[in-house]
C-alpha cells in the first residue's frame, strides 16, 4: 500500500528514553527492537536543553529552535508582577518539521506528539494531538482509527496517584494500557494508508520512570512500558522489511531519567542566606501548622487570581481534564496538602516579600534551577544594574559551597540566564541556571526555616537528566555514519528535512548524517 521508490521515513517518540536504562538491559527484557539500534545501527546520547523539561525540549525537536526562538522556556514564565503564566507550543507560529515537509507533498501521519496540543490542518498531514491535553484529530477517519483500539491518549492519572486514590501497579496497568493500543493504532494506520513520514510519540515512559526510579522494583513498572514500544520498533522493521522500503528508523527523546535520592529546597537555602524574604504572616502560619498538627498552613490562594492574565487561559487551561486543571492550579500557586511535613511545608510565590527580597525561585522543579534577579524587569526592584552583576556572583560562589548529604559539592553546573537565553524578549530569562549533581532535584514548593534537604515526594521518584537518545537504522541498508559531534537536540529538524532533500539553511543547524 506504498508508492514505490519513495523514501520512508519512521520516527518513534519516547518521551525521557534513556540511553542507560537501555544498554543495561536490553538483553534480560529481551528488547530485540533495541538491540537492533545497538547492533546493526547507532544508538547514543543527545544533548537536551537546559531545564531538560517536556514543554522545552520537544518544541526545539520539532523547530530546531532554541528556547529562547520558540518562546518556551517550562510550563510557565513570570511576567513582571511575579506571576506565573502559562505557555504552550504554537504550532502555527513556529512551524514543526511535519508541516514544513507537507508543503513539498510529503505525506505525514502524527501520533501523540508532546505538546503540540492544537491542529494546524496541513493538507498532507494526518495528526493526533498529544499530551498534557485530550487529543484532537484532523480527520473523521483517524478519530474513527483511535476509537476502533479504544485509544483516548495517555491515561491522566497524576493526581489520583498523588492523592492516594490509586497505587503504583494500577498506575502501572494504565499506562501499559495507553502504551500497546497506541502501538496497535499505529499499526493498524502503516499498513492500510501511504504514509511517506511516520511519527509516533509514547509518553508514558516519562510519568512511570518519574513515580518509581528510586524504587527496588522500578524494572517492574518501567522495563515493561520499554519492551511494548520495543516490540513496535521490531515490527516497524519487519513491516520495512516485508514491504522492501527505503526505509530508516529513527528514535528520539527530549531528555533522559535517572532516580532522585533527594530534594534540595532552594527556598530554604536564599531565605537562610538573605536573598529572599518572606512576608511574616507565612512564618506565623508556619508556626501555627507546626502547633496544631495540621497538614497545610492557613494561606488561601485561587487559581483565577493566577491565571486571568494568562495568555494561554482560553486555548489550554480550559479545555483541559478536571485532574490536570487541578496539577496546574497546584503548580502555580494553590495550597497543597501532599509533602508537608513536620519541619516542612509548602511554599508559593505570594508567601514571599518582594519589596525587600533581591533574588528568588520559580517556575521549575527539576535539577536545573531558576533564580532571577529582582532588578528593574520586576514590578518591585530591589537591584539596581550596577549591582546585578555582583549579586549573581556572589551567589554563585555560595551555590558552589553547598555540600550534598554525602558531603560532596551540591552543584554541577551554573549557567548564566542572559548567555543562554541571549536576552530574549519571549519571556523574563532566569539570570542563574543552577545543575545539581544526579540523585538531586532542586525544588521550589517546600520551605524549611531548618533544613535545606527533604526526601522526594512519589511524583519525583525519578526526574529527569540532559541526556535522551538518538538512533538511526536501515532495515534493508547498510549501517549509517552518524557525526557525533551533531547529535544534538537542535539538530533533529534538519536530520529529517534533509532526509527527504530539503534544506532550511538556518545557521548553526546541520543534518546528523
Amino acid at each position: 500500500m506504498v508508492r514505490k521508490g519513495r523514501k520512508k521515513l519512521y520516527i518513534i517518540g519516547i518521551d525521557a528514553a534513556a540511553l542507560w536504562i537501555i544498554k543495561e538491559n536490553y538483553k534480560k527484557y529481551n528488547l530485540k527492537g533495541f538491540e537492533q539500534f545497538i547492533r546493526n545501527g547507532t544508538l547514543e546520547n543527545m544533548k537536551s536543553t537546559l531545564p531538560p523539561i517536556t514543554p522545552v525540549a520537544w518544541p526545539s525537536i520539532y523547530t530546531g529552535l532554541e528556547p529562547r526562538e520558540h518562546g518556551i522556556m517550562d510550563f510557565f514564565c513570570i511576567d513582571k508582577e511575579y506571576t506565573k503564566q502559562l505557555l504552550y507550543y504554537d504550532v502555527a507560529g513556529k512551524q514543526p518539521f511535519w508541516d514544513a515537509l507537507s508543503d513539498h507533498g510529503i505525506r505525514s501521519l502524527v501520533i501523540t506528539p508532546p505538546m503540540v496540543v492544537n491542529l494546524n490542518r496541513k493538507r498532507n498531514v494526518d495528526m493526533m494531538t498529544g499530551w498534557p491535553l485530550p487529543p484532537k484529530f484532523s480527520s473523521e477517519e483517524l478519530q474513527k482509527a483511535a476509537k476502533r483500539f479504544a485509544f483516548k491518549g495517555e491515561e491522566d492519572i497524576e493526581q489520583d496517584l498523588q492523592n492516594g486514590k490509586i497505587g503504583i501497579p494500577e498506575a502501572f496497568r494504565r499506562y501499559e494500557q495507553s502504551t500497546v493500543k497506541r502501538a496497535k493504532m499505529a499499526r493498524y494506520l502503516i499498513e492500510n494508508r501511504r504514509y511517506d513520514l511516520v511519527f509516533v510519540a509514547f509518553t508514558e515512559v516519562d510519568r512511570m520512570q518519574h513515580y518509581t526510579l528510586n524504587r527496588k522494583d522500578w524494572k517492574d513498572y518501567v522495563m515493561p512500558l520499554y519492551k511494548h514500544i520495543s516490540d513496535f520498533i521490531e515490527w516497524t522493521m519487519e513491516h520495512a522489511r516485508k514491504e522492501k522500503e527505503d526505509a530508516t528508523i529513527m528514535l528520539v527523546s527530549d531528555h533522559g531519567a535517572q532516580p532522585i535520592r533527594h530534594k534540595f529546597m532552594i527556598n530554604a537555602w536564599l531565605v537562610k542566606n538573605g536573598y529572599t524574604v518572606l512576608k511574616p504572616g507565612y512564618a506565623r502560619a508556619f508556626e501555627s501548622k507546626k502547633a496544631s498538627g495540621e497538614s497545610k498552613p492557613g494561606i488561601k490562594y485561587t487559581i483565577r487570581e493566577q491565571i486571568i492574565k494568562s495568555k494561554a487561559k482560553k486555548l489550554v487551561y480550559d479545555r483541559m481534564p478536571a485532574s490536570l486543571r487541578r496539577g496546574v492550579a497546584k503548580a502555580m500557586g494553590g495550597v497543597l496538602a501532599a509533602g508537608s511535613g513536620e519541619d516542612y511545608t509548602r511554599i508559593h510565590d505570594f508567601d514571599i516579600d518582594m519589596g525587600k527580597t533581591r533574588a528568588f525561585t520559580s517556575v521549575s522543579n527539576n535539577p536545573v534551577g531558576l533564580i532571577w534577579i529582582n532588578d528593574a524587569r520586576f514590578a518591585d526592584p530591589q537591584v539596581n544594574g550596577n549591582e546585578k552583576e555582583q549579586l549573581k556572583k556572589e551567589i554563585s560562589e555560595e551555590l558552589r559551597k553547598v555540600k550534598t548529604l554525602e558531603g560532596k559539592s551540591l552543584v554541577a553546573n551554573i549557567y548564566d540566564g542572559a548567555e543562554y537565553y541571549k536576552n530574549t524578549k519571549e519571556f523574563i530569562p532566569p539570570d542563574l541556571m543552577v545543575e545539581v549533581e544526579k540523585g538531586y532535584i532542586v525544588d521550589i514548593k517546600d520551605y524549611s526555616p531548618t533544613r535545606i534537604y527533604i526526601d522526594p515526594d512519589i511524583a519525583r521518584s525519578g526526574d529527569h537528566i540532559r541526556e535522551g537518545i538518538f538512533g538511526a537504522i536501515v532495515p534493508n541498508g547498510k549501517r549509517i555514519k552518524v557525526q557525533k559531534d551533531r547529535i544534538n537536540i537542535y539538530n533533529f529538524r534538519q536530520t529529517v528535512l534533509s532526509y527527504f532533500g530539503l534544506k532550511e539553511g538556518r545557521k548553526g543547524r546541520a543534518p546528523m548524517f
